[in-house]
């Protein structure tokens, strides 16, 4: 990854994860109900920048999903199946681009071939 799309990702990670977590609280509630528009167009953002960064070896679904029909308005559930495949996906690509130090025992991402001085947690993904 580049520092770019280290930045992104940065950014991108907690949206995915506080999108997954609301829509979680609904579905609790209702798992049947679809989305409403107002969350389905934020929702769709969240997965486009997410499709951006993880490319189709990354994507959960490269050949099946892209972004939720707004015609098709999905339910709260089918929402949750899609983000929580994003966040194990979007983790795979972390764990995937940072390298422990051989100095200090912490995780750093790898920029540009490079170890860079970002720190950030352990992988939690082989």
């Amino acid at each position: 990854m580049n520092e770019e799309e280290v930045e992104t990702f940065l950014k991108l990670q907690p949206q995915v994860k506080s999108a997954y977590d609301e829509v979680a609280l609904l579905s609790k509630k209702k798992p049947t109900d679809s989305l409403n528009k107002f969350k389905l167009k934020f929702v769709n953002s969240i997965l486009s920048r997410a499709n951006d960064i993880l490319r189709d070896s990354y994507k959960p679904f490269p050949e099946e999903f892209s972004l939720f029909d707004e015609n098709d308005m999905p339910n709260n559930s089918d929402v949750i199946f899609i983000l929580s495949h994003y966040l194990t996906s979007l983790e795979k690509l972390r764990c995937d681009n940072i390298m422990r130090s051989p100095t200090d025992s912490h995780w750093y991402w790898f920029i540009d071939d490079t170890l860079s001085s970002l720190r950030t947690d352990p992988p939690t993904i082989k």
